[in-house]
């Protein structure tokens, strides 16, 4: 099974609750970003945007910080936290990192950018929950898919044949299902569940694309269209165009 995971990246506790709510019937998970504005160019919200908000959903934190121990016991504290995903990049002490997670029932997850080989995660994956693979440069949602993160995916599932490898970034219909094709079983979206919702959008259906010489993907077969009356319609459907699409890629491996 490949789970969809909403991605909220925001700026203002408005726009985070705004996002939240709209999507909060519909999943169990939701990713909350973290920026500070030091590990890449943007700043978001912090714990206390969060805290206050209650909610039965499980969050799953992704930092993107250059100093990861001012930020995790403040996230720890919130009942609803129950997966922490740091990025490898900035990661002193992981494997105290880890066990720090674990005394607190937290489910650890380490990061990776698109530059970042996959050999830096030998010396802990046997420690880790899960992988998180960024198939876009962090800090900013909406971005181009980077497309070397299929073989990373491969690479990552044999070195650890039972870990749970998320992709994060510039999932959509056809991105999706290739990263469900090469071994992906969470994927985390933002803009096409909540940009492309906000009015509406279409497109079209990655499928059997080629790559361009830029390392983009151009898209070549049926196209989708997210409808509904209201923003969380929009929403609904938009979840449910990507769960069609990896279910798709999970019925053609089974069979």
């Amino acid at each position: 099974m490949v789970e969809i995971i909403p991605a909220i990246l925001s700026r203002t506790a408005a726009d985070y609750h705004k996002k939240f709510k709209a999507v909060e019937p519909f999943v169990d998970w939701i990713q909350v970003d973290i920026v500070d504005g030091r590990f890449a160019p943007n700043r978001t919200i912090g714990p206390e945007a969060i805290k206050p908000f209650l909610t039965s959903k499980k969050l799953e934190i992704h930092l993107m910080v250059k100093f990861i121990e001012d930020w995790v016991d403040r996230f720890i504290k919130i009942p609803a936290v129950k997966r922490i995903i740091f990025p490898i990049e900035t990661a002193a002490e992981p494997i105290k990192l880890i066990t720090h997670l674990r005394h607190h029932n937290i489910e650890a997850g380490a990061a990776l950018n698109p530059d970042t080989p996959v050999e830096k995660l030998r010396h802990i994956i046997g420690y880790l929950d899960m992988v998180l693979l960024l198939s876009v440069y962090p800090g900013f949602q909406g971005q181009h898919f980077v497309h070397n993160i299929f073989k990373k995916i491969i690479q990552v599932r044999e070195m650890r044949p039972d870990i749970t490898i998320e992709v994060d970034g510039g999932i959509e219909p056809g991105t999706a299902r290739k990263c469900a094709e090469v071994g992906a079983n969470v994927l985390a979206a933002g803009s096409f569940i909540f940009e492309h919702a906000r009015k509406g959008a279409s497109g079209s259906i990655f499928g059997n694309a080629k790559m361009s010489t830029s390392g983009r993907f151009t898209s070549t077969e049926s196209g989708y269209k997210i409808e509904g009356e209201t923003y969380q319609e929009r929403i609904k459907n938009a979840l449910e165009i990507l769960k069609a699409d990896v279910e798709g890629a999970v019925s053609t491996l089974e069979g």
